[in-house]
Formats: structure tokens, C-alpha cells, sequence
């Protein structure tokens, strides 16, 4: 509801939107290991395969 509202006040057209409890798993996922010496920048295919796993996919989440 609060987003056609948003978006009728701003002539938008609505992109994606996100459950909180998706993004949550997403941000865990993405930035996981982000302090290891390890860590590696993802290639965007990989990247692909990781919004695909928390459920975002289609058109509106490809990266490349």
C-alpha cells in the first residue's frame, strides 16, 4: 500500500520491491567475508547466481 502510494505521488513507475526478510538474507550473503584476507570480488555471474538463491530474478536483477 505505501508503495502505489509513493509512487502515485511521484509519477513513478515501481522497479522492484523487496521484502525486508530478503534483503536481510541478501546483505548476509553479499557482504559475508567482506573482512577476510581471502576475500574476492564476485564476478557478476556468481553475483547473478546469489540474487537467484534469496529469490530475485528476472530482467530487473540482471547485472550484466
Amino acid at each position: 500500500r505505501e508503495v502505489r502510494a509513493w509512487e502515485r505521488e511521484r509519477d513513478g513507475a515501481r522497479g522492484a520491491t523487496v521484502p525486508v526478510e530478503v534483503l536481510g538474507e541478501l546483505s548476509r550473503q553479499w557482504y559475508g567475508g567482506r573482512m577476510s584476507d581471502e576475500w574476492r570480488p564476485l564476478s557478476p555471474a556468481a553475483k547473478e547466481a546469489m540474487l537467484r538463491n534469496v529469490g530475485l530474478g528476472g530482467d530487473f536483477w540482471e547485472l550484466g
